[in-house]
């Protein structure tokens, strides 16, 4: 009899624990899943990832947030799935995958898996840019200087700096070596 105790619960409790890992597994293939989701939302729309708890749903292709949990329990027994979005500041997110389902009446359990998401959009700042007001050619008297204006030319029987067709802007240089070789523009590094 106690021999067969023991066999009965060996055989009970490794098929516990088969069914366990298994559903674990899946609570965590669903968790994942909603891990991407978060970041496919954010791959098309940085906007679309707004603080609070959601669930999932596809539209046109892509996954949308939809409500405010997600019922997986067709996955596992009265299986949920919630997606929360937490603010870090404005270019940085915390994203926390949630899955819980009853394994048994009396013992539920819980996958939670977690992300930070950066909007690797966003427009940096320039690196810098350059301003001043150029130089008109007339003002110039030397000629190493007059040849390096662009738009300005260097007579040598006159030895004098014209038009040709005038000094750019300096707000159209983007670099900063291009700008500084202009007289009157400099490189403003912010």
């Amino acid at each position: 009899m106690i021999v067969v105790s023991v066999l009965v619960f060996l055989i009970l409790n490794s098929y516990v624990a088969g069914r366990l890992a298994s559903e674990i597994t899946q609570a965590n293939f669903l968790a994942e899943e909603g891990l991407e989701a978060a970041r496919s939302i954010r791959d098309n729309s940085w906007d679309d990832l707004l603080e609070g708890s959601h669930s999932l749903d596809i539209f046109g292709g892509n996954w949308i947030f939809k409500g405010s949990q997600e019922d997986v329990s067709d996955q596992l027994n009265e299986g949920i799935r919630v997606i929360t979005i937490e603010d870090l500041d404005s270019d940085r997110k915390k994203v926390t995958s949630q899955v819980t389902w009853q394994f048994t009446e009396a013992r539920s359990q819980e996958v939670s898996l977690v992300t930070y998401l950066t909007n690797w959009q966003m427009i940096s700042p320039p690196a810098g840019y350059c301003a001043g007001t150029c130089t008109p050619c007339e003002d110039i008297f030397n000629s190493k200087i007059c040849r390096a204006q662009d738009g300005c030319g260097w007579s040598g029987k006159l030895k004098i700096c014209f038009d040709d067709p005038g000094c750019t802007p300096c707000e159209n240089y983007t670099t900063e070596p291009k700008c500084t070789a202009q007289s009157g523009c400099q490189w403003i590094t912010p």
